[in-house]
């Protein structure tokens, strides 16, 4: 597959596609380019590989009580990117660059947002679902985003995190009980 580099798209405006169930596979696109692939390397665990232009990364969430997921060049031991699990926001820290905070956009919002130190928006994710399966995502940058140093790694553990997080979300659905959306049927 031949990627786009990320700074010769409109990055203002990105898409997450489900692009395969098995193994997992999500595709970041803006307008018909292709940017990046994120692919599960199984269908358990969390460890999963992405591609891009600019090179490929190994992503796996490790850790119970303080998860964390590490973003390394395959082969590596050193993070290149690393998101922390705190109880009200989460932190993702570009190696070499700046930090960042990862938090919900809202109480009752299914959207996600990646916001400088200062407060600044830098990115604004709102998962797209069908039934209650997620099919996509919507990323929306601010103009001056693109050219923040690992912008297109922010855009990549971010997703990474969601998703995880929608798939334990989907696996405690049938402990929940019946879905009440659909009515039961009447007795003949």
């Amino acid at each position: 597959m031949v990627f786009a580099p990320i700074k010769s798209v409109d990055a203002t405006s990105l898409r997450w596609l489900r692009r395969n169930e098995k193994p997992l596979e999500f595709e970041l696109l803006a307008g018909e380019q292709s940017v990046l692939t994120l692919r599960w390397n199984s269908g358990t665990g969390t460890l999963a590989t992405a591609e891009s232009a600019g090179g490929t990364w190994t992503l796996k969430r490790v850790g119970f009580l303080n998860p964390q997921v590490s973003v390394r060049v395959p082969g590596s031991t050193d993070d290149v990117a690393r998101l922390s699990v705190h109880l009200n926001y989460h932190r993702i820290e570009i190696r070499g660059g700046p930090s960042f905070r990862f938090h919900r956009a809202g109480v009752l919002v299914p959207a996600w947002k990646v916001t400088e130190e200062s407060g600044r928006e830098v990115l604004h994710i709102e998962p797209v679902r069908e039934g209650r399966k997620l099919m996509g995502g919507a990323v929306l940058a601010p103009e001056f985003a693109p050219a923040l140093e690992g912008f297109l790694l922010l855009v990549l553990v971010s997703w990474y995190f969601i998703t995880l997080a929608w798939f334990e979300d989907e696996a405690l659905t049938p402990l929940e009980g019946p879905d009440l959306t659909v009515p039961p049927p009447r007795p003949s």
